[in-house]
């Protein structure tokens, strides 16, 4: 670590570094694994509005007049106070003013600053919305219509309920009495561009669906969600076959979806009818049903089967149509769909026969899917990057004008838990909001900072001070690399290889080890992880041999994809530089110092002798997974991070 490093730490109060076999108390908090998740449960409760006894039905539908008073009482709809324009909190009142649980926890999260006090003290406050740039996205109608954008907030929701009226969504009756009414709410969203620009004022009227009952208003919930790696995968086959890579989304795209249930919900905020006794009775699905992206998914892969799209063994979330005219991929997240082919009039028919299904936008090229930027370069080469979402980070943070570092974490650093005795404590929401938005980073274009995510994470029950420091220094590394992203492309043979590696006993607290395995596809990462292992290694080859099972267990998945893909499949190569652990799988070897090792790990000698994957030896200096293992420093990390495909 040069002395610049030395001198920034000192004044984050940020790194542990401690001798080879520190110990440390037991680790508060779970390891989070580097790799995306989708969690779709939710509470659930038995309350509801009971409907009066049924009258006059079938009203007919029209577009009711909004009523102009704010609404009172309690609920998700009763005003609160205005987050658009407070000042930043004295010190002594921050801790006061964070905890304050009548702001909508988005807008807690998205409003917060900390400044460093004379005596080292770090305090948190409220940051006025005017000086970032942003503008707050209200949590209730009265919020929207009584605040400084009203009027953008006034039409969008006229659209909303315009187009749901169109659909045959729901229709406005009197329901049979003692039905059970689902309440609703409004959802507002600031809809930007790639440069940040303002495209639209979004507004969605969504059902509670928390208060739904298993087994009466929903039976079956899966809907499949692509995984980032598939769409750098995408990417990358279609950055070295010189593909064009198209946008568009399916407007009210949950709407469409056929509901099985009978269900209820109480009438629009803003939007009822003269005859308080009506409630909308569900003719579709609607947004904040649980069962809402399933009965969608269905709709989708019905009309797609039809246009000759099948879905994907690997992924059910890519679809795929071949025929003597070309190839065509869809890779479909919820609403939004990336598509690429190798005759651009192919796409240009997929997008006029989806079309006709769904109302859908064409957004032309792509250029910014799921928050992230897709950018061509003249020679083919595409990148896939997160500048702007960084450059937010860093003026949420205070950080814009921040000392960049060289490295996510200081080179060798041990971090512990806090202490029983530990005073330096921070707010473990603000500490969780800060590790969400990084490791958002970490999963989808910046595999750079995947260790010091994966060893961040695990404090999140009881960060301290200095966990806090390591985490806004992790912010400072990315002020220095904010134009990074991950570049795939150029002509060539479209080769599949992956690096497995393994500290050994790494995390003090545990004396655990840490797995790192990457794949390489077109030039630059598809897919990574960094994960602290489930049980202590008892020798190094131990904990590389555990790596090793991880990164086949991967393989085999992408081994799948690439079937897809067209290309060559049969052998997955990964790269170890453990003699040892290599020896382990490509031999059945039982030996006193490894037979122990439980057989959940002896998964690589069986596909090695399947010809699935194939285990070679390289050297440590070009282990590039070497990154996701442990803090290096400067000069090794920027070697493997280029090694990835990680650069400008």
């Amino acid at each position: 670590m040069d002395s610049d490093d030395d001198e920034e730490e000192a004044d984050d109060g940020a790194g542990m570094v401690l001798p080879s076999g520190g110990g440390g108390g037991a680790l508060d908090g779970s390891n989070m694994d580097i790799e995306m998740a989708e969690n779709n449960s939710g509470p659930s409760t038995s309350s509801g509005q009971t409907a009066p006894p049924r009258g006059q039905a079938n009203m007919p539908l029209a577009l009711f007049p909004r009523t102009e008073q704010s609404r009172g009482g309690g609920g998700d709809d009763s005003g609160g106070p205005s987050t658009s324009g407070g000042q930043l909190a004295p010190a002594g009142n921050a801790d006061v003013e964070m905890q304050d649980r009548r702001y909508p926890l988005r807008e807690r999260k998205r409003l917060i600053e900390w400044r460093r006090e004379p005596n080292g003290r770090v305090t948190y406050g409220r940051i006025n919305a005017a000086s970032t740039g942003e503008i707050p996205e209200p949590s209730t109608y009265a919020e929207a219509t009584n605040g400084p954008h009203a009027e953008e907030w006034k039409k969008a929701m006229d659209e909303e309920i315009a187009a749901q009226l169109a659909n045959g969504t729901w229709e406005l009756a009197r329901p049979p009495e003692g039905t059970r009414l689902l309440p609703c709410r409004w959802v507002y969203k600031v809809k930007r561009g790639a440069d940040g620009e303002i495209e639209r004022f979004k507004a969605r009227l969504v059902a509670k669906g928390y208060e739904q009952r298993a087994g009466i208003d929903y039976g079956e919930l899966f809907a499949p969600t692509s995984r980032f790696a598939l769409l750098r995968a995408l990417l990358a086959v279609a950055a070295a076959k010189g593909m064009p890579i198209h946008q568009l989304d399916v407007s009210t795209a949950f709407l469409n979806g056929e509901l099985e249930e009978e269900l209820w919900m109480q009438q629009p905020p803003g939007y009822e009818s003269k005859d308080p006794n009506q409630a909308c009775r569900l003719k579709r699905s609607i947004y904040g049903l649980k069962q809402a992206p399933r009965c969608w998914y269905v709709k989708l892969v019905a009309a797609l089967d039809k246009l000759g799209f099948k879905p994907s063994q690997a992924d059910p979330a890519l679809f795929i149509k071949k025929d003597e005219n070309g190839i065509v991929y869809l890779l479909v997240h919820v609403d939004d769909i990336v598509t690429t082919s190798d005759d651009v009039e192919l796409i240009k028919k997929v997008k006029a026969a989806v079309g006709e299904a769904f109302k859908i936008r064409d957004l032309g090229e792509a250029k910014v899917f799921l928050g992230m930027e897709i950018s061509r370069g003249e020679n083919g080469e595409v990148k896939l990057s997160q500048q702007r979402y960084i450059e937010e980070l860093l003026q949420r943070h205070q950080l814009a004008d921040a000392k960049p570092r060289s490295t996510p974490l200081p080179p060798g650093s041990k971090v512990l838990p806090a202490g029983d005795g530990e005073t330096e404590l921070v707010d473990s929401t603000e500490y969780r909001t800060l590790i969400g938005e990084l490791n958002y980073l970490a999963t989808s274009t910046r595999p750079d900072i995947a260790q010091a995510m994966s060893v961040l994470a695990r404090f999140m029950g009881k960060p301290s001070k200095t966990h806090m420091g390591l985490a806004l220094g992790v912010l400072r590394y990315l002020a220095g690399t904010k134009e990074l992203g991950l570049r795939f492309g150029g002509a060539g043979e479209l080769k599949l290889e992956g690096y497995s590696d393994s500290d050994w006993a790494g995390d003090p607290a545990t004396r655990r080890s840490t797995t790192g395995y990457v794949f390489l596809l077109g030039g630059a990462a598809i897919s990574w992880n960094s994960q602290l292992q489930c049980t202590v290694a008892a020798s190094s080859v131990e904990a590389e041999y555990q790596a090793t099972a991880a990164a086949v267990r991967e393989a085999l998945w992408l081994r799948k994809l690439a079937g897809d893909f067209d290309l060559c499949s049969d052998t997955i190569g990964i790269w170890m530089d453990s003699q040892g652990a290599l020896s382990l799988g490509n031999n059945p070897i039982t030996s006193v110092r490894s037979k122990h090792i439980d057989v959940q790990h002896h998964l690589v000698r069986e596909r090695v002798a399947r010809g699935e994957v194939a285990l070679s030896y390289c050297s440590t200096e070009d282990m590039v997974a070497d990154i996701l293992t442990k803090a290096l420093g400067e000069i090794k990390f920027k070697k493997f991070r280029n090694g990835m495909g990680v650069m400008a």
